[in-house]
């Protein structure tokens, strides 16, 4: 995996360990085409003449993914390529769920079993600016959810809180959509709570915690399903008007 700094240990930390999480940096597209020939896959025929950007995006994802499966399933099932179906949600071994995103400079993936989990979704976001969380806030949380920035969990601005929000929403429709198949917008799941989690003890520069999300679409009569998930947000804090160098890191799964 990476020596670069990707998935915060406080996220790690407060993770159940049966969730396997790894990061790959979005580095040289040679060297990202040497490590997945180590295990045993390429660029697919419709990346060939991909820009250069997606290529590496592609390869530190499906990287991330490999060391994941290794950690969960050991050597032998961490080897080939994973392929996307025909709505491009990748094909994981059998027993097994998981999710894959890109950005903040990383690859991430998440994989757990599925006689633990329904569905799981990762994502990883550098934090906007104010003035773009402003701008878009409307669009992405409401005001409820904008509250839970402050609290036993550490307060947030509200910048830092339009990210964690809106990455909590990605990882919830990514661990979604496999199983239920239907396009979500934002209004669809809702984050209820934000807590400590059990990684803030063991110290770091990152702010971690817990989430809890609702949605009806995964169930039925108008009645809620709930969703389980973890962040860590590390580094510093975006000024009005530039991204900052602070990334949000989310997981969010379907308990069994």
């Amino acid at each position: 995996m990476s020596t670069a700094r990707g998935v915060p240990p406080s996220l790690t930390g407060s993770l159940p360990r049966d969730i396997s999480v790894a990061d790959y940096e979005i580095g040289p597209l040679e060297e990202l085409i040497e490590e997945a020939r180590q295990f045993g896959f390429g660029l697919p025929a419709v990346l060939e003449s991909a820009i250069d950007k997606r290529r590496r995006e592609y390869l530190a994802g499906r990287i991330s993914a490999r060391h994941a499966l290794r950690q969960l399933l050991g050597l032998a099932a961490s080897e080939g390529e994973i392929v996307g179906d025909d709505d491009d949600v990748p094909r994981w071994p059998e027993g097994v769920v998981g999710s894959i995103s890109h950005g903040a400079g990383f690859g991430f993936a998440a994989v757990a079993a599925t006689d633990r989990y329904r569905g799981i979704g990762v994502d990883v976001e550098r934090v906007v600016s104010a003035r773009q969380a402003g701008r878009l806030g409307a669009r992405v949380l409401n005001e409820r959810e904008m509250s839970l920035r402050h609290g036993g969990a550490g307060d947030l601005t509200e910048a830092e809180m339009f990210t964690l929000v809106f990455s909590a929403k990605e990882s919830a429709y990514k661990a979604l959509f496999p199983r239920y198949r239907k396009v979500l917008g934002f209004s669809d799941v809702e984050l209820e709570r934000r807590e400590a989690g059990g990684g803030a003890a063991r110290g770091g520069a990152a702010r971690c915690g817990e989430l809890r999300l609702r949605t009806r679409v995964a169930s039925g009569g108008g009645t809620f399903r709930r969703l389980v998930g973890w962040y860590a947000l590390t580094g510093g804090q975006a000024d009005s008007e530039s991204e900052s160098a602070s990334s949000v890191w989310s997981v969010v799964a379907i308990p069994s």
